[in-house]
C-alpha cells in the first residue's frame, strides 16, 4: 500500500515548484503551442521551454535554495504538467525565434552570450542592446557571435577564403540575407571547388558569421530529418556533398523559401500542429550539387582557388578569430544600409529571387561598390549554374550536342526524341536513366527551361488544332540571360 504520507508530501513539493514557477516566471505559449517561461539571472531575462533540461535545472536550484533539499524526476513531471498548462491556458500567445527575427525594417540578432545581449539593426544603423524587446530561445548547441567592430571592411574576407575577388558580392549578399527574417527567400550558398581548396573551413567560417555552433557542418541527412536540424539551427551547412537526390533537392528549396507541415502531436492521438521552416542554406563540395533548375534559380555557387600560400589549421583560425568582429560589424553596416535604400533599388529584369537581389544591391552603398556591383556577379553565377546543370542533364547534353550542328527544331516531343538517337546526339541513350517517352521529353524540356536559355536556346510548347503537342527549340546569338544583364540603380 502507499504511504499517504509519502504521497502527501509529493503533493506539496509540487505545488512549492508550481508556486516558484507562478511567483518568478512569466510563463507563455508560441504559436505552435510550444510552452516557454521566462526566467531572470543575474539582471537579465533568458527563455526556455518548459520542457528543456535549462528550464528543469533552473527550477530544482530555486527549490533548493529555499527548501535545502533535492526533487525526484517523478514529482518534477507532475509540477511541471501543471507549469505548462498555465503557460497554455492562462499565459499569452507570442512569437519566439531562433538567433534572428525581424520586426517590420528593425531586425534583431541574439549574440548567444552569457548577458543575452543582442544586436538591433535598422536603417539607421546598429548597436548592442542589453535587453531584448523580442523573445529568443536557444539550445546547447548554439555559440555565441562575435561583439561586432565599428570600421570593419568586407574585404577582410579575402584573406581568409580561397574566392575570386569578382564573387565576394556574392558571399557578402548571403551572408547579409542570412541575418534577416523577413519574406524574401533565403539564396542557397554553393562552394565548389576541387580537394585542398578549404571548402570545409570556408563553410566553417561564413556560418560562424551567422549562426555558430557545435555541430557546425552537417552530413547528408535524410530528408525527414530537416524538420529537426530547423528546429535548432537557424542556418542549414552540408559538408562534402557528392550530389543530392531530387527529394532532397525539393526539400532544400522549399526550406529556402518556407515550408509549413502539418504533423500528429502524438502517435496516440489525431491532433495536429504546423512546423514552418524557412532557413538559410550553405552547402559544399567537389562535383556539381545543383542539377534541377528549381535549384539552380535559387542558387549562388562560388568556386575556390587552390591557396597560394599554406597555413597550419590553428593559424587559419587565429587569423580569422581577429578578424571576424571587424567583418562582422561590416556585414552589420551592409544590412543597415540595405533597410535603408532597399525601397528605392530600381533592378532591371529582375530574377525569381527579387528580395535577395534588392537587399544585396541596395547594401553596395555601404561598402562603396556600384550600385550594380551585385547584380553583375549574381548574374554571372546563375548563368554558369545554368550551364553546369544542363551539362549533367543527359537529356540537356544532348540538346546542346544538337545545337552545336543545327539551330532549330520543330516537331512533336517523339520526334525530337527520335532525331536526337538517329543522329547520334545522345550517347546515353542505350543507359537506363535516358528519356524513354514523349511525354519523358516534355517533363525534361519544361524543367530544363531556364537552362536552356541561359545557352541562348528559346523552348516553346503549344498545341494544334488536333491537340497534339508540338515543340520549338531555336538557337539566338547574344540571347538568355547573357544578354542585358540586371543592373542596379537608386531611384
Amino acid at each position: 500500500m502507499p504511504n499517504k504520507d509519502s504521497e502527501k508530501s509529493k503533493e506539496n513539493i509540487a505545488k512549492k515548484l508550481i508556486k516558484i514557477a507562478e511567483s518568478k516566471n512569466i510563463l507563455f505559449c508560441d504559436y505552435q503551442e510550444v510552452e516557454y517561461a521566462v526566467i531572470h539571472v543575474d539582471g537579465h531575462k533568458e527563455i526556455y521551454s518548459i520542457e528543456s533540461p535549462k528550464y528543469r535545472k533552473w527550477l530544482r536550484k530555486e527549490f533548493f535554495l529555499i527548501e535545502q533539499e533535492g526533487v525526484s524526476e517523478t514529482v518534477m513531471k507532475t509540477a511541471l504538467e501543471t507549469i505548462k498548462a498555465k503557460a497554455d491556458f492562462g499565459g499569452i500567445r507570442q512569437d519566439v525565434f531562433l538567433r534572428v527575427a525581424q520586426i517590420d525594417e528593425v531586425v534583431y540578432i541574439d549574440l548567444c552570450n552569457e548577458n543575452w545581449e543582442v544586436i538591433r539593426i535598422d536603417n539607421s544603423g546598429w548597436k548592442v542592446i542589453k535587453e531584448s524587446p523580442v523573445y529568443f530561445t536557444r539550445n546547447g548547441n548554439m555559440k555565441p557571435l562575435p561583439i561586432p567592430k565599428p570600421f570593419g571592411n568586407v574585404n577582410m574576407i579575402l584573406k581568409h577564403l580561397n574566392i575570386d575577388i569578382v564573387d565576394l558580392p556574392l558571399i557578402v549578399g548571403w551572408l547579409i540575407m542570412s541575418l534577416q527574417k523577413g519574406s524574401g527567400a533565403y539564396p542557397i550558398l554553393i562552394l565548389n571547388g576541387t580537394a585542398g581548396t578549404g571548402k570545409t573551413t570556408a563553410s566553417r567560417m561564413l556560418r560562424s558569421l551567422v549562426d555558430p555552433n557545435k555541430c557546425d557542418l552537417l552530413s547528408k541527412p535524410k530528408t525527414e530529418d530537416l524538420r529537426v536540424i530547423g528546429a535548432n539551427h537557424h542556418v542549414f551547412a552540408f559538408d562534402n556533398l557528392s550530389g543530392i537526390s531530387n527529394n532532397m533537392s525539393d526539400s532544400i528549396c522549399k526550406i529556402a523559401t518556407g515550408d509549413h507541415q502539418s504533423v500528429r502531436k502524438l502517435y496516440t492521438t489525431n491532433d495536429e500542429f504546423t512546423i514552418s521552416l524557412k532557413n538559410p542554406c550553405l552547402m559544399n563540395g567537389i562535383d556539381d550539387i545543383a542539377k534541377r533548375d528549381d535549384l539552380v534559380s535559387r542558387s549562388i555557387k562560388v568556386n575556390l582557388m587552390t591557396p597560394k600560400i599554406r597555413k597550419d589549421e590553428r593559424q587559419i583560425w587565429n587569423d580569422f578569430e581577429k578578424d571576424k568582429p571587424y567583418i562582422f560589424g561590416a556585414i552589420l553596416d551592409g544590412l543597415s544600409k540595405g533597410l535603408a535604400s532597399y525601397k528605392s533599388i530600381r533592378i532591371e529584369d529582375i530574377t525569381r529571387m527579387a528580395d535577395f537581389c534588392k537587399i544585396s544591391s541596395a547594401a553596395c552603398i555601404a561598402f562603396n561598390w556600384l550600385p550594380e556591383t551585385f547584380m553583375k556577379a549574381y548574374r554571372k553565377s546563375i548563368k554558369n549554374l545554368y550551364l553546369d546543370a544542363l551539362e549533367s542533364s543527359m537529356f540537356g547534353s544532348a540538346i546542346m550536342n544538337m545545337f552545336e550542328k543545327e539551330n532549330k527544331f520543330h516537331g512533336r516531343p517523339s520526334d525530337l526524341l527520335y532525331h536526337l538517337e538517329f543522329e547520334n546526339y545522345a550517347p546515353g541513350k542505350y543507359s537506363q536513366g535516358w528519356v524513354k517517352t514523349a511525354k519523358g521529353v516534355v517533363s525534361q524540356l519544361d524543367r530544363l527551361k531556364d537552362s536552356l536559355s541561359a545557352a541562348d536556346i528559346t523552348y516553346r510548347k503549344y498545341k494544334n488544332r488536333d491537340n497534339k503537342t508540338f515543340i520549338e527549340l531555336e538557337k539566338f546569338e547574344e540571347k538568355g540571360l547573357s544578354k542585358n544583364p540586371s543592373y542596379a540603380s537608386y531611384a
